[in-house]
């Protein structure tokens, strides 16, 4: 057996350690979920940006809620809460907004990009996202709360809105 012969395998049994405690680490990693959540925000960014924020409640007898509009990975989307007593949030509601940019339009002379407003004057708020499509074209969204299933419905904007 020469010099080199034993060398080479000096770095033989380097290598094969090393990759053994490598991977120890990354099963130690994958079992443990703090380990595993903490390295899959490191690498992984959501990217979920809150663009816009509006509360209130969207009929007299209820419901409160707080409104997110929200871009992520490029899409836009709103995330309805309701809020109880005790001011927790709970998720009622996840709507898509199927353009990618945001867009804003007046509300009693104010530029906004998301709105609680009566459209239909029935005494019921509804909320209104305004977005534009890829052609730059402008699109009103909005979204009228049905009591009965607890949902919202999308629905277009009466000839006379006046926002």
């Amino acid at each position: 057996m020469t010099t080199s012969d034993s060398t080479f395998k000096k770095k033989e049994l380097a290598l094969m350690g090393l990759l053994t405690l490598v991977a120890m680490a990354l099963v130690t990693v994958v079992v443990v979920p703090s380990l595993r959540n903490k390295i899959k925000e490191t690498f992984l960014r959501s990217e979920r940006d809150v663009i816009a924020k509006v509360s209130g409640s969207l009929t007299p007898e209820g419901p409160r809620v707080t409104i997110l509009k929200i871009k992520s990975k490029g899409n836009l989307s709103l995330e309805v809460y309701s809020v109880d007593n005790a001011n927790e949030m709970h998720l009622l509601s996840r709507l898509p907004l199927f353009e990618t940019r945001d867009g804003y339009f007046l509300v009693q002379g104010n530029a906004t990009n998301l709105a609680l407003t009566d459209v239909d004057k029935d005494g019921n708020l509804e909320i209104v996202a305004p977005t534009y499509d890829d052609q730059m074209v402008p699109r009103l969204n909005i979204f009228k709360y049905n009591p009965n299933t607890k949902s919202f419905d999308r629905v277009s904007a009466p000839d006379d809105f006046e926002p």
